[in-house]
């Protein structure tokens, strides 16, 4: 009896011979040349211990004078940590917190525990359309379930408390996500218009504030888009073809507040999530911005835009560190009413980067799934055994053959 199983004993040695070419090809993806990152953009996430800490990346959001306390996280160590560097068109958010879906870094293909994902959900140029990080994860303890409307995969939650210093609490967020892009060019619609809408939560003190500036309608892929509320977003993809912005979300929102009333002196407590929903196919990241989240007496009516505004935090020392009479509206144009952009804060309008180079550098990402080191000898071990089994058909059927001829 044969000890290779059925389906392979049924292939013809030149089918055999092209599989081994196959499987010696994909175990040669592992030590591929890496691809480039925009030059000056970097992530990092809770996998660097020694730098990263779910109060570090809190306080980063509520700026070095806030009393920050209680802080945790929820969701793998590569689904949460910080950017910078990232492009600002649109009044995007350039620096700051995030929390993924998918992986925050690129992988490491020679470790066995980042088989999970192919590249960095976040860092540009925009490679694919359908940048994944599928970790199997099924936890739901921000509850998304209820707010997707069905299954939810892929949760990453940040938590903490702040003490209050005004009545009202701004948080400058944005979202971007690769729901933007279609499936294949012959069914061009975006996943997000087919009912895939990754959900996004934002709550102070228990109650819900991401939503769309002067609705009560939470902030999706499927509620800012290129055919609603577009004012408070950017594409990053032509039909199937991905965008020249160098991020690698398909899509992405402007800076958007979050804003609920508070009590000056207590404890605030803030709690920002997100996941897949349906499955966890196509990453979604939310950016929270450095130094994003102050207090003020009264609320921005006039937010920002993508083509408008400075996205700004009214008051003192809030957003830019400085006395701020600009409501965060669109009145301006670009900078706040003391000629500065606050830390983390793009600016609106799009970039022509259609004569730009803006890659240098490396970036860990191979095509398709990433090999490990342990992945690629595996795959190796089938090439060979392919290769030898191809030769035994090869050398029966001469030996057949001869015997054919010699009756």
């Amino acid at each position: 009896m044969s000890i290779f199983p059925i389906r392979l004993r049924r292939l013809t040695a030149p089918t055999t011979a092209f599989l081994a070419a196959l499987a010696l090809g994909a175990a040669g993806t592992a030590a591929a040349a890496p691809t480039s990152n925009t030059a000056g953009q970097s992530t990092t996430s809770l996998r660097d211990a020694s730098t990263v800490s779910p109060q570090s990346l809190a306080q980063a959001v509520a700026g070095p004078n806030a009393t920050v306390t209680n802080a945790t996280v929820s969701g793998k160590d590569v689904q949460v940590g910080t950017v910078k560097g990232l492009p600002g068109d649109g009044n995007a958010i350039t620096e700051g917190v995030a929390l993924s879906t998918g992986s925050l870094i690129d992988p490491d293909p020679t470790a066995d525990s980042d088989v999970d994902f192919t590249r960095s959900a976040v860092l540009g140029p925009n490679d694919a359309l359908d940048t994944t990080g599928d970790f199997g994860a099924i936890e739901d303890p921000a509850s998304l379930a209820q707010v997707a409307g069905t299954d939810v995969y892929d949760e990453a939650v940040l938590e903490f408390d702040v003490t209050a210093t005004s009545s009202n609490v701004v948080l400058y967020y944005s979202l971007g996500s690769e729901e933007y892009a279609g499936a294949t060019e012959g069914t061009p619609a975006s996943w997000q218009s087919r009912g895939y809408k990754d959900p996004l939560s934002i709550q102070v003190n228990g109650t819900e504030c991401a939503y769309v500036p002067g609705t009560q309608t939470a902030v999706s892929a499927a509620t800012i888009n290129e055919s609603s509320n577009a004012d408070y977003y950017t594409a990053n993809v032509s039909g199937h073809t991905p965008g020249q912005i160098p991020v690698e979300f398909n899509g992405y929102t402007s800076a958007l507040p979050c804003q609920a009333a508070v009590t000056p002196g207590q404890t605030v407590h803030v709690r920002v999530a997100i996941a897949d929903a349906q499955d966890g196919q196509l990453d979604s990241t939310v950016l929270l911005r450095t130094q994003g989240l102050g207090f003020t007496d009264k609320q921005i009516t006039d937010p920002c835009t993508a083509k408008a505004g400075t996205c700004d935090i009214p008051g003192a020392d809030n957003g830019s560190n400085g006395s701020n009479g600009s409501n965060g509206s669109n009145s301006s144009n670009g900078a706040n009413s003391n000629g500065s952009t606050p830390p983390g804060q793009g600016k609106p309008g799009v970039t022509d980067y259609s004569a730009a180079s803006p890659t240098a550098g490396t970036k860990s990402a191979v095509a398709g799934l990433p090999l490990t080191g342990t992945q690629a000898l595996f795959l190796g071990v089938i090439a060979l055994l392919l290769l030898a089994g191809g030769g035994v058909a090869l050398m029966l059927r001469r030996r057949r053959l001869a015997g054919s001829e010699a009756d």
